[in-house]
C-alpha cells in the first residue's frame, strides 16, 4: 500500500508541475472577452446595480437589480428591450422603500406546476412602524431602538410575465439598527435536488452592526428558512438548522459571528458547506478570509479554523465562483476570485481544499498558498470602479461592467481560433499527451486502491452499527461493526432528536418540540412504510438501508446503520423485520425520555415469530422436484392427466384449507395487521415467480401456465 500512495504522489506532484509550466507559457494572452448584452448605465450611487442573473432555461434573458428598488428583464443583444419587471416604489408594500439589498430566484422557477414556479424573492430596507413591530425577528437581549426592517418579499408572475401584485407576501422581517446592516444575499443552494431533504432551503446573510456584534443576529450572521407558508407562519425552520433546539439562540440561525459577510457560495456540488466571503476582525487585527463553514459556527471568540485564504485587502461581493464551463478548459473546476491591485483588475485562482485544520492549541499561523493570478484584465472596456463575477446556465464565465453596463462572456483564445500556435503547438500536444497518460495510469492506481472504500461494508465500518441501553438506562452505548465494547456512550438527557431513515430518507423525526414525540398512529405509519419497501424486489446494486441518526447538545450526529442489504447480499447480520421491531422499540424508549409529554402510551408489543423472520428473507422455498411442481400446478387439460389433475386440486384445496386457518389465526394478534399483508403479498410474489420459472423451463406450456395464474389470482 505504500509503493502505492508513493507512486500516486509521485504521478499526481508530475502533473501539476507539467501542468503549471503550460500555464505559465501560454497565459499572457489566452483569453479574451466577447459582449453579449448591454444593460442601461447607471448614472447615480441609487441606481447602482447590485445583481445580475439569467433566466433559468432561457439564456436570452437576464434580471438586472438595483438599489433604487427597481428589478429589470434584459433581452440579450437588445439594450433597447429592457423592461422593468417590479418597482418597489410603487408596488404595494405599505411602508416606503428605502434600498433594495438582494435579490434571488426560486429553484423551480421555470418549472410549470412546481412549488415556486414564476416565484422570486427580494430583501429591502424600510422603516420600522407600530404595527410591524409585533411580527418581526430581532435579538431578545437588544436594548437599544432599532429603528429600521429588513424585509424579504416573495413575489410571483403571471402568465404574462408581469408580477401578480395580489400574490405579494411578506416571509420574513428582521429588525436592525441601520441602513448598512440590512440583507447582502439571498440564495438556494445550485446543487440540492427537489428529492433532497434541503431543497428550497433559503439562505439568508445579514450584515455585522458594531455597535451590537456581541449579539449572535447582528454579529454577521447566515439563517436558513424554509420560505413557503404554512397555515399559521409565513416560513418555517428546517429541524437541521443547527440551533434548532437551543432555546438561548434563534433557530432561524445557520451561522454568526463572521463579521461584514460580503458572498457566500456551494463550491463543491456533493458537499452541503459553504465558503463564505467575509471581512473578519479578531484581536484587534482586521483581515478578508475565504473561511468553509458546516453550519453551527460561532466565530465571535474564536476564528475560522478551515480557510481558503487571508488578506489584508477587503473583496467585492459577486467576486467568487466555482467555474464548470466548457469555453475555457484551463480555468475548469477552479476557484475563480476576481480582485483589482493598483492597476488593473485580474482573475485568480485558489488551490484546492484545507486537508488540514489547526488546533486550538497551535500557536503558529499557517502559510496559504498564495492565488495563482490566471489573467490581467487589461482592456479598456474592464477599466471600471464596479466589475463582478458571474455564471450563465450553461455554466460559463460572464463579466459585468456595472458603471457601464455592458455584460463579457470569456472564451479562451485557442477555442475560439481553433487553430494551434505556430511554434509552441508540437512541444504543447507533446506534453498535453503525457500528462493524459500520467493522468489515467494515476487514476486506475487510484481506482484500484480505493474501490473497496466505495462498498456497501465500507458504510457499515464508517458508521455505528449497534446501540444499546446501559446497565442503569441513562445512557446509550454505540458499537461499531463487530466490536463488543462501545466506541461512544450519549447520555440521553443530552439527546435533542431522533431520526429514522429509510435510505437517505428521513421518515421519523423525535425531538424536545411539540408535536414530535411518538405514538401508536405515528408506528404504524412507520410500519406501513416499512412494509412497502420490504414487498419491493431487490434487484442486483439496489441498496436497502434502515439507520437512526441522533443529536445530542454539541450539534454532534451520530449514524448507527441497523440492516443493510445490497441485492441478495445481507450485509448485516439480524434479519428486516427484527430491525423494524428494534427501531419502533427505540422510538418509544427514546420519545419517552425527550418528549414524555407527546408521547402516547404504548398498548401492545407485536410479537416477532421465526416465520415472519424466513418471510422478511425470502427464505420459503419449495424443495420439491420441478416435474412434481409442475404436475401439481397443471390443470385437467389432457385426457390422460385427469387422476393426477384431481390429485391436484386436493391438494390445492388442502393447502388453501391451511393458509385460510392460519389467516384466521394471525388475525387473532391485535397488531400484526402489517406482517399478515406483507405475508400474503410475498406469497402471490413468490407463486407467480414459480409459474414464469416452470413455463421458462418447459414445464408448463402456454396455455396451463395463463390457466394456473388465472386460478392463482381467483
Amino acid at each position: 500500500m505504500l509503493t502505492v500512495n508513493n507512486t500516486l504522489f509521485f504521478i499526481f506532484f508530475l502533473c501539476l508541475l507539467i501542468t503549471s509550466s503550460i500555464s505559465r507559457a501560454s497565459n499572457e494572452n489566452q483569453y479574451l472577452l466577447q459582449k453579449i448584452a448591454q444593460a442601461p448605465q447607471s448614472n447615480t450611487e441609487k441606481n447602482q446595480w447590485l445583481l445580475l442573473m439569467e433566466q433559468p432555461g432561457n439564456s436570452q434573458y437576464y434580471y438586472l437589480v438595483n438599489k433604487g428598488g427597481k428589478v429589470y428583464q434584459l433581452q440579450q443583444d437588445s439594450p433597447d428591450n429592457t423592461s422593468l419587471l417590479v418597482d418597489l416604489q410603487n408596488s404595494s408594500v405599505k411602508n416606503s422603500v428605502l434600498q433594495l439589498s438582494a435579490f434571488t430566484l426560486h429553484p423551480n422557477f421555470s418549472l410549470r406546476d412546481q412549488t415556486g414556479f414564476s416565484t422570486f424573492y427580494t430583501a429591502h430596507i424600510e422603516k420600522t412602524t407600530d404595527n410591524n413591530k409585533a411580527k418581526r425577528l430581532a435579538g431578545s437581549s437588544v436594548s437599544m431602538p432599532l429603528a429600521f426592517d429588513a424585509v424579504v418579499t416573495e413575489w410571483q408572475l403571471d402568465l404574462a410575465k408581469k408580477v401578480d401584485k395580489s400574490k405579494q407576501r411578506e416571509v420574513l422581517r428582521i429588525a436592525i439598527p441601520t441602513l448598512k446592516n440590512g440583507i447582502s444575499q439571498l440564495s438556494f443552494n445550485p446543487y440540492s435536488k427537489s428529492w433532497h431533504e434541503d431543497f428550497s432551503q433559503l439562505y439568508i446573510s445579514l450584515s455585522q452592526s458594531p455597535t451590537l456584534k456581541k449579539h449572535p443576529l447582528y454579529s454577521g450572521a447566515i439563517l436558513r428558512i424554509h420560505p413557503q407558508q404554512n397555515s399559521t407562519e409565513s416560513y418555517t425552520v428546517p429541524h437541521s438548522n443547527p440551533y434548532y433546539a437551543n432555546d438561548k439562540i434563534d433557530k432561524t440561525l445557520y451561522l454568526f459571528g463572521a463579521g461584514q459577510i460580503k458572498q457566500f457560495i456551494w463550491p463543491d456540488k456533493h458537499a452541503t458547506r459553504l465558503l463564505i466571503s467575509h471581512q473578519y476582525s479578531f484581536n484587534d487585527t482586521v483581515s478578508h478570509k475565504l473561511s468553509y463553514s458546516e453550519g453551527g459556527e460561532d466565530w465571535r471568540n474564536q476564528a475560522p479554523k478551515a480557510f481558503l485564504y487571508q488578506n489584508e485587502n477587503a473583496l467585492s461581493a459577486n467576486s467568487l465562483l466555482v467555474y464548470r464551463g466548457q469555453n475555457a478548459p484551463a480555468l475548469r473546476n477552479k476557484l475563480l476570485l476576481l480582485s483589482k491591485n493598483e492597476q488593473y483588475w485580474q482573475l485568480n485562482s485558489l488551490s484546492g481544499d484545507i486537508t488540514s485544520e489547526s488546533t486550538d492549541n497551535s500557536k503558529q499561523q499557517r502559510v496559504l498558498p498564495p492565488p495563482t493570478v490566471e489573467w490581467q484584465l487589461q482592456q479598456q472596456a474592464l477599466q471600471t470602479t464596479h466589475l463582478s463575477l458571474y455564471r450563465d446556465n450553461r455554466d460559463e464565465l460572464l463579466f459585468f461592467n456595472e458603471d457601464s453596463g455592458a455584460i463579457y462572456q470569456l472564451f479562451q483564445q485557442d477555442i475560439i481560433q481553433g487553430s494551434p500556435k505556430s511554434e509552441s503547438s508540437g512541444l504543447g500536444g507533446i506534453t498535453v499527451f503525457f500528462v493524459i497518460m500520467f493522468a489515467s495510469f494515476g487514476f486506475y492506481i487510484f481506482y484500484q486502491v480505493n474501490i473497496q472504500q466505495q462498498s456497501a461494508k465500507s458504510l457499515v465500518r464508517r458508521e455505528f452499527s449497534n446501540l444499546a441501553c446501559t446497565d442503569d438506562k441513562l445512557a446509550l452505548n454505540l458499537f461499531r461493526r463487530h466490536q463488543h465494547e462501545a466506541a461512544k456512550v450519549i447520555v440521553l438527557t443530552d439527546i435533542k432528536q431522533c431520526q429514522i431513515l429509510l435510505g437517505d430518507l428521513v421518515i421519523g423525526t423525535i425531538n424536545t418540540t411539540l408535536g414530535h414525540g411518538f405514538n401508536e398512529q405515528q408506528e404504524q405509519a412507520l410500519r406501513e412504510i416499512f412494509h412497502t419497501e420490504q414487498i419491493a424486489k431487490m434487484v442486483d446494486g439496489k441498496v436497502r438501508r434502515m439507520s437512526l441518526s441522533i443529536n445530542v447538545q454539541e450539534n454532534d450526529k451520530y449514524m448507527i446503520c441497523l440492516y443493510l442489504r445490497k441485492g441478495s447480499d445481507r450485509i448485516t447480520k439480524r434479519s428486516y423485520f427484527e430491525v423494524v421491531d428494534d427501531i419502533i422499540d427505540w422510538c418509544w424508549f427514546i420519545a419517552n425520555e425527550i418528549n414524555a409529554e407527546q408521547t402516547g402510551k404504548r398498548i401492545l408489543k407485536p410479537i416477532l415469530t421465526a416465520a415472519d423472520i424466513a418471510l422478511a428473507e425470502h427464505k420459503i422455498h419449495d424443495d420439491t422436484p420441478l416435474h412434481t411442481q409442475a404436475a401439481n400446478i397443471r390443470p385437467a387439460t389432457h385426457p390422460n392427466s385427469i387422476s393426477d389433475a384431481v390429485e391436484a386440486e386436493q391438494m390445492a384445496e388442502v393447502t388453501n384449507s391451511e393458509e385460510t386457518n392460519d389467516g384466521q389465526t394471525l388475525s387473532n394478534h391485535q397488531n400484526t395487521t402489517v406482517i399478515e399483508s406483507a405475508k400474503r403479498e410475498t406469497d402471490l410474489v413468490n407463486t407467480l415467480e414459480k409459474l414464469v420459472k416452470l413455463q421458462q423451463q418447459g414445464f408448463l406450456t402456454a396455455d396451463e401456465f395463463e390457466q394456473a395464474k388465472a386460478k392463482l389470482f381467483k
